[in-house]
């Protein structure tokens, strides 16, 4: 099955931690939303990504391909279904291929913003997938979520 990463999950090392034998496939983009960094998580000393429906944005990250087990894992991690909730989307691959996967997402919370060492981490993941320059900038500068 298919998985997009668009927060911490996108960091390479942090992905093989949880979910042994992943494959990363490439760049994706989800079209319609936008990645906020929202409500207030005690783990991560701050607010953390999510992602929010909005017409015209674009959420780009990262595709991986992961096991059964890997998606256990990753419900552990994500707190799912207390803290996050998962579904199904269609994201587009590098070029214009259409993939299915599931995506973690939450109902939107107070924006906040993200403690140093949290931005770092999805920093270096957003280079580690290949996310463009601007994109990675606008994250550094925590102007994504005006976008």
């Amino acid at each position: 099955m298919y998985y997009f990463a668009y927060g911490s999950n996108m960091n390479h090392q942090q992905m093989n931690e949880r979910c042994p034998g992943n494959k990363f496939l490439g760049l994706a983009k989800l079209e319609g939303y936008k990645l906020v960094f929202d409500g207030f998580f005690k783990k991560r000393d701050g607010a953390v990504a999510n992602i929010t429906e909005l017409a015209g944005s674009i959420v780009w990250g990262g595709l991986f391909e992961i096991s059964e087990a890997n998606l256990a894992a990753l419900d552990c991690y994500e707190g799912y279904p207390s803290a996050y909730n998962r579904k199904k989307i269609s994201v587009f691959l590098e070029g214009s291929e259409v993939v299915d996967v599931v995506v973690y997402y939450r109902t939107g919370q107070k924006l906040g913003s993200p403690s140093r060492e949290y931005k770092e981490l999805i920093l270096q993941g957003a280079r580690n997938c290949g996310l463009p320059d601007d994109y990675i900038k606008a994250i550094r500068d925590l102007r994504i979520m005006l976008i």
